[in-house]
């Protein structure tokens, strides 16, 4: 009788778009994983090039990959939604179709929370890359700061106090299933992924994962370009259309400072420290004020 397969514990999600040009490279570097012991399925946002073809041939050559194929455009926030599903494992990682992983990079994460119980999401080095996988030594990936902390208000304070938190290290990291299950997700605003990252840091603490990397693609037209270059109509686009006039693309832009608000609300904290971070919410977008006038001078 042949041995059973050890229950997987790392359940991957790769929602992508007209990938063709990346996704194989972003799952050939699944496969070159040192930690074998996980799934990947693929949501497939009605790719209109071929994509489809490039999945379906990784799903006959690797048992551990699914693909799924959406029937209509459903914007990038929410194809990363609902790619969460219902995951049976105790650990989920989201994975962008054009980034790559280093080998050692699940094998270590996993350690990394495996060793703190109170982590709930371990993040690689981040290095950006552009279209032809060479390393942008001076692009800005945003703030790092330091989410080891044990308290919770002092964890939202430091993330959610920074104009630009550096979303894309943490939001392609590795992360305690039930805690991105408490979460509402992402939604189609802007910074919908920084929201959804004040929900988990207000559970547990971000810690590094020192000696894996992740190498996260930009390039012209991918949305932290559009975003980067203040092309914020065209990033809405992106994210989700249904929001991309100029009214929704206004609101959408500082709407984080609601769903900061909200995800206080919605955390279980003492009633004390959970008043003080509503406060700290209330002021947060008037200490903005500044900042915000002189990026519109400029």
């Amino acid at each position: 009788m042949l041995p059973r397969e050890p229950q997987p514990r790392i359940t991957i999600a790769l929602p992508v778009f007209n990938g063709e040009e990346f996704v194989a490279l972003a799952i050939e570097s699944l496969l070159e994983q040192t930690y074998r012991n996980w799934r990947l399925y693929i949501y497939d946002n009605c790719s209109t090039d071929g994509t489809r073809e490039i999945c379906r041939k990784f799903v006959a050559r690797d048992c551990r990959i699914r693909y799924f194929r959406r029937p209509r455009n459903v914007g990038l926030a929410r194809n990363f939604s609902l790619a969460f599903g219902e995951p049976e494992t105790e650990y989920f990682k989201w994975m962008a179709h054009d980034d790559l992983s280093s080998p050692e990079a699940l094998e270590r994460s996993l350690a990394a929370l495996d060793d703190n119980p109170g982590a709930v999401l371990a993040y690689p080095t981040a290095v950006a890359i552009d279209a032809d996988g060479k390393i942008l030594p001076d692009y800005d990936l945003g703030a790092e700061p330091d989410l080891s902390s044990h308290s919770a208000a002092e964890r939202f304070r430091r993330y959610s106090a920074l104009h630009r938190p550096s979303v894309a290290r943490y939001i392609f990291g590795l992360m305690r299933t039930d805690a991105v299950r408490r979460t509402r997700l992402m939604r189609g605003h802007m910074w919908a992924d920084a929201t959804l990252l004040s929900e988990m840091v207000l559970q547990g603490t971000f810690v590094p994962v020192p000696g894996a990397t992740n190498y996260l693609r930009v390039f012209p037209g991918h949305a932290s370009a559009l975003m980067g270059n203040g092309q914020l109509r065209a990033w809405q686009r992106v994210l989700d259309p249904r929001m991309a006039g100029s009214i929704g693309t206004f609101v959408s832009r500082y709407r984080r400072y609601e769903e900061y608000f909200v995800s206080v609300a919605r955390a279980e904290l003492p009633l004390k420290t959970k008043a003080s971070l509503l406060g700290f919410c209330t002021v947060l977008p008037i200490r903005r004020v500044p900042d915000v006038v002189g990026r519109t001078l400029r």
